[in-house]
């Protein structure tokens, strides 16, 4: 019986990259990113002393070209990177993930596919080096968000030295609102986190924890002292950015931001600013604006904390429905192929859709204690999560995925879910507004 090609993924014999291969490989992304990105590395420690031993590298994750610049802060040493599982099923990644024998991971589900390949690597190849991204997924916000359960446990089982990837710089060349790449400056930083013997005296915990100081990177407040400009020929710095800042912080009014050329602006009341190539918010006079993107977005998350603690809270709307093909790849920049549309509501019990699949009616349910967030890959167009080991991307009407991921998220940490916030992030902090004289 043919191989479906989840099971072709997931029987793929990992071994380390062939130095060659890894070599070319190397030398494009030289051409197409680390030029047109100025990327410097700060190495803290001499990569060359690691290349005898198996290492973990665990990075912060700011964009799509995250994987290219950890390859250039290690010296483009042959690297095993995790990705997420349904990237495999894009046809346009499918001859650079097998030369690199890329290793596949549900994202915010237990994977044992993941152990499996991150063992062969660690355990079986000799001197082998596996990178992943705690934190699961290239961050909405252009801050670090939390690292995924389980990143403590993993480290200390494995008991290999762990070196840790700083970059700064990167979501401002790719931000998650926009798919237009803005090159600029891209600086990185090396360090060794872990020695084996750390791993054996600290607990999962502690070393979740440290992981989380280790990576966390803003890159509004980095380049609010660096001055770095991230251009754009046609200079639409602001294009789409109601995908990820969807409510006015003056009126309060909820998905009628505009992101068009350089502005930003409420279709309510008129409030808004314009976004500059060094990522400056500059409101216009009278308007209400946060200091920074990233000051906005957490805005909205202390906003939502307080909507989803209604006993009565629930959110839904039409979207559409999108899955992955048994046998075949996705093309043409796609990650899914719709197959149905219908209702999407969450509340505290959890998320479920109710409509159709296939030309027949289908409905499915989450519950909220197996739902941590839902990911946003490219852009904040449309999401997607998993049921029962099943992808499923959701494509909203309007250009709301940014706030049912901020709903999904709060709901389940209101409701007991192990999967917190940062410890230092404070829920009751009133936003940084602007402090100079708006124009």
């Amino acid at each position: 019986m043919k191989k479906t090609l989840d099971q072709a993924i997931k029987s793929a014999k990992i071994k380390k990259p062939n130095g060659f291969i890894n070599a070319v490989l190397s030398a494009i992304a030289r051409m197409v990113y680390y030029r047109p990105c100025k990327v410097d590395v700060k190495r803290n420690v001499n990569v060359d002393d690691y290349r005898d031993k198996p290492v973990i590298i665990v990075a912060n994750h700011a964009s799509r070209f995250d994987y290219a610049f950890v390859n250039f802060a290690m010296k483009r040493r042959p690297i095993n990177f995790v990705v997420a599982e349904n990237e495999f099923h894009r046809s346009k990644f499918k001859l650079v993930f097998k030369l690199g024998h890329v290793i596949p991971k549900r994202n915010f589900v237990p994977d044992t596919c993941t152990i499996r390949g991150i063992t062969r690597v660690i355990r079986k190849q000799k001197n082998g080096a596996v990178a992943l991204f705690p934190c699961g997924m290239s961050t909405a916000s252009g801050a670090q968000q939390p690292s995924m359960l389980g990143t403590g446990k993993l480290l200390k089982h494995f008991g290999v030295h762990v070196l840790a990837v700083r970059i700064y710089g990167g979501y401002l060349v790719c931000p998650k609102f926009d798919v237009k790449e803005r090159f600029g400056k891209v600086h990185v930083e090396v360090d060794e986190l872990f020695s084996p013997q750390d791993l054996k005296e600290l607990t999962p915990d502690q070393i979740q924890l440290k992981v989380d100081k280790a990576l966390f990177c803003d890159d509004y407040a980095w380049n609010a002292v660096n001055r770095q400009s991230y251009k754009r020929k046609d200079k639409k710095y602001a294009q789409n950015m109601e995908q990820i800042l969807y409510k006015c912080p003056k009126c309060g009014s909820e998905m009628r931001m505009e992101g068009v050329g350089d502005v930003i602006r409420c279709r309510h009341c008129g409030n808004g600013a314009h976004l500059n190539d060094k990522y400056d918010l500059i409101p216009f006079e009278g308007s209400v604006i946060p200091s920074t993107p990233r000051e906005w977005f957490d805005w909205q998350r202390r906003q939502m904390r307080k909507t989803v603690l209604d006993p009565e809270f629930a959110m839904e709307e039409h979207v559409k429905l999108g899955t992955l093909p048994r046998y075949a790849y996705v093309k043409h920049n796609r990650v899914a192929e719709t197959v149905g549309d219908g209702i999407l509501r969450l509340d505290k019990s959890g998320l479920s859709y109710t409509g159709t699949r296939d030309g027949e009616p289908w409905r499915v349910m989450i519950d909220i204690a197996q739902l941590p967030t839902v990911c946003m890959p490219v852009d904040g167009s449309y999401f997607y999560t998993y049921a029962s080991g099943e992808f499923l991307q959701f494509v909203p009407d309007t250009p709301s995925s940014m706030r049912w991921s901020l709903a999904v998220e709060e709901t389940y940490r209101t409701n007991g879910g192990k999967w917190t916030n940062f410890p230092w992030f404070d829920y009751d902090r009133p936003p940084v507004l602007q402090k100079f004289k708006s124009i």
